[in-house]
């Protein structure tokens, strides 16, 4: 019973502080964001930022074809910024990107709305896209990992 109690005890404290670190990103990117110069060029709709590598089988084979079906579905409703961690480690460093991929969702006026670590779906991409069209700040800054949402 003890090491079962140990072992719920750990669990929750693990996942309090991943909860802690995702709010602190959100944060800490939202005073970035607003004069970072990735988005410079940003037209006014629903935005992602998609952090890279070419060394990223993840990337390349999952993420990759679902933010080109994402483009082909919402066409100019969304907008994808593509950032190579590789070519703009300075980026990377900014937003605090400790992995690929890494994809924000950002509104139309480039405040970021969620951050997903790991393969994001499309079901997940379309529904921050449209929470962040929509001008709703998503509960908690709810985070999707691998198209799981996290409850807030």
């Amino acid at each position: 019973m003890e090491r079962v109690l140990l072992f719920v005890g750990m669990v929750l404290l693990l996942w309090g502080t991943f909860r802690l670190l995702r709010r602190w990103q959100i944060r800490h990117v939202k005073r970035v964001a607003a004069r970072d110069p990735l988005l410079d060029a940003l037209r006014p709709v629903p935005t992602v930022v998609y952090f890279t590598s070419p060394h990223c089988p993840p990337c390349s084979r999952q993420q990759k074809p679902i933010l080109d079906a994402l483009q082909k579905a919402l066409g100019e409703n969304v907008q994808i910024v593509e950032v190579d961690v590789g070519e703009n480690p300075a980026a990377a460093d900014r937003w605090k990107v400790l992995s690929v991929p890494t994809t924000f969702v950002l509104d139309a006026q480039g405040v970021p709305r969620a951050v997903n670590y790991g393969v994001a779906r499309l079901p997940t991409l379309e529904r921050q896209i449209r929470e962040a069209a929509e001008g709703r700040s998503l509960p908690k800054e709810r985070l999707a990992r691998g198209g799981h949402v996290g409850t807030p």
